[in-house]
């Protein structure tokens, strides 16, 4: 494999952008069928890097690649001249709804990927992408920034061993790709840590998010193992709507060390201001069923599976509030999510399962300890509407005077050994 180090195309570690060098090394490898992109120790300051097919960028032992503060920064790829930029052709499968085509603002990134195949970001350990929490008041929310990492309709993806810091928006974002592994990679603060919608074949372990929003997010993703990873969150660890979807050997903590930073004034967000302590940082649940109308539902919802994780200080054990309507749960429902052997420990609120008559919500608790938060009021431990099933085997329970379940359906409620639990009919 052929390297192309950056210094040899004119980067260097001082104040001014770096992006065209960096970029020269990108084209010069890719036009060359490929190699290695290397970034070596020190700090390069650089707006959108695109990343194009059979290229790894390295980074070694103390490489950090500091994003601009200008969101402006991140849109020179429109004018490529490589692989020119046409938005009317850009493939069907990336016509999403709700503005999120490849090309959208919403979209930029410190580095960028479309319609590539066969690309890696390796880092050694001590090597950072900062995203500087980039203020933009174009953003979503009126201050969010680019992504660090967004990658659209991309085959083979593999991401290990570097750290990504302050995220302006999500620290990954990849859409509409398939056969994607990440390993031993972190997220610290920023937004999402990692989110995969419309993709097949994601593998995420020995990762650790510890992110301002949710770890782990995305729908319409089908064959997804996560393992052996560390979440902390502000939000869900999970909020995601995908099939065949197993979540195992997992340790999810709250409270978060980085707090969700919408809650920072104006000025905080413009400054790139860490959260404070009146920022959120509770976890809302391990998991939140997503999935909205930005995409089609191209396979049924389900078979998704936590397994042997240790929860701590969770609101909730989950949430599926599916109505039709809600902003986040408003496309097809999930039809099965299971929890085996899992601890989920200092729970302060129901769980909300309400599913569709259509395609109802089995839910499945085995070999699971769960506990209430200490000096958390009483509450069901469930509000379950229109559930096909609600499967408790061998659940214990610690911590509270009463353990019941509200349901309009209790017939669909089977319990097996453990904790006995009440079951209260529902209005």
């Amino acid at each position: 494999m052929r390297d192309f180090l950056i210094t040899d195309f004119g980067a260097r570690e001082c104040d001014k952008m770096q992006t065209k060098e960096i970029q020269a090394a990108l084209d010069a490898c890719f036009l060359a069928g490929g190699g290695r992109v290397i970034i070596p120790c020190g700090v390069f300051h650089t707006g959108v890097l695109r990343l194009r097919s059979n290229t790894t960028l390295y980074l070694e032992s103390g490489a950090v690649l500091r994003g601009s503060r200008n969101p402006d920064d991140y849109l020179a790829y429109l004018d490529d001249e490589i692989e020119p930029i046409v938005e009317p052709t850009f493939p069907a499968a990336l016509r999403l709804k709700g503005g999120s085509h490849p090309f959208s603002r919403w979209n930029s990134g410190l580095i960028k990927v479309i319609s590539a195949k066969n690309i890696s970001i390796i880092g050694e350990r001590g090597s950072y992408i900062d995203g500087r929490d980039v203020y933009d008041p174009t953003g979503e929310e009126n201050y969010r920034g680019p992504h660090a990492i967004n990658i659209f309709d991309t085959e083979n993806i593999y991401l290990e061993g570097y750290t990504i810091i302050d995220s302006a928006n999500w620290a990954h974002n990849i859409f509409c790709s398939k056969n994607i592994t990440a390993k031993n990679i972190k997220v610290l603060g920023g937004h999402d840590g990692f989110d995969a919608r419309t993709c097949d074949n994601v593998l995420i372990e020995d990762c650790t998010f510890l992110s301002g929003d949710d770890c782990v997010a995305g729908f319409d993703t089908k064959d997804v193992i996560v393992r052996n990873c560390t979440l902390s969150t502000a939000c869900s660890a999970f909020r995601f709507g995908g099939t065949d979807v197993l979540i195992e050997n997992c340790k999810l903590d709250a409270p978060a060390s980085y707090g969700f930073r919408k809650n920072l004034s104006d000025d905080e967000k413009r400054m790139g201001a860490l959260p404070t302590e009146e920022c959120r940082h509770n976890m809302l649940t391990p998991f939140q069923y997503y999935c909205d109308f930005r995409a089609e539902i191209r396979y049924t919802p389900g078979n998704i599976v936590m397994r042997n994780c240790k929860i701590n200080n969770a609101d909730a054990i989950l949430l599926h509030p599916y109505d039709g309507e809600h902003l986040w749960c408003c496309n097809r429902p999930l039809t099965s999510l299971t929890y085996e052997d899992c601890e989920i420990l200092g729970l302060s609120r129901p769980a909300v399962l309400c599913s569709d008559t259509e395609e109802p919500l089995s839910f499945k608790m085995k070999n699971c300890r769960i506990s209430k938060r200490e000096g958390a009021e009483e509450f069901a431990l469930m509000n379950a509407t229109n559930c096909k099933l609600i499967e408790l085997e061998n659940v214990t329970a610690e911590g509270f005077d009463e353990l019941y379940v509200n349901v309009d359906r209790p017939e669909c409620v089977k319990q097996t050994g453990g904790t006995e639990i009440k079951l209260v009919k529902a209005n």
